[in-house]
Parts: C-alpha cells; structure tokens; sequence
C-alpha cells in the first residue's frame, strides 16, 4: 500500500508543476514586483513577498568550522 501512495503523491507533485506558470526571468528586461523587502517569490501571483529577516544564532557546542556564521555576517 505505500508503494502505490507513493507512486500517486509523485504523479500528482508531477502534474501540478506542468501545470504552473513558469517564473524565469530575462533580468535586465524584466524585473520582479516585490512587496515590502520582498525576499521570496510566489510564482503562482508572480509577486515577491516579504520574508523573515531572522537573526543568525551560533551556538559552540554544535560548531563544526563549516563557517556559515561568516557567510551570514
């Protein structure tokens, strides 16, 4: 039975992004309408919504030295 699950999850994840609008750009020509900051797009209105500017935490305990606190500053 979760065999079949899986297989119809897959064909209906397949036929809903045929489905969708395609939201590539030409960049120079065509520019994005952003709402607020705009940090995220949702293709299905073609606008960009304002995402979370969230604060990046480092905790020493769970550092492996892959240095993203770097990147993220």
């Amino acid at each position: 039975m979760g065999t079949a699950t899986g297989i119809i999850r897959a064909l209906n994840s397949g036929i809903k992004h045929i489905a969708m609008k395609r939201f590539t750009l030409r960049y120079p020509e065509e520019k994005l309408k952003f709402v607020g900051d705009g940090y995220q797009f949702d293709p299905s209105t073609g606008v960009g919504i304002a995402g979370l500017k969230g604060r990046h935490m480092l905790f020493h305990d769970h550092c492996t030295g892959c240095q993203l606190c770097s990147i993220a500053c």
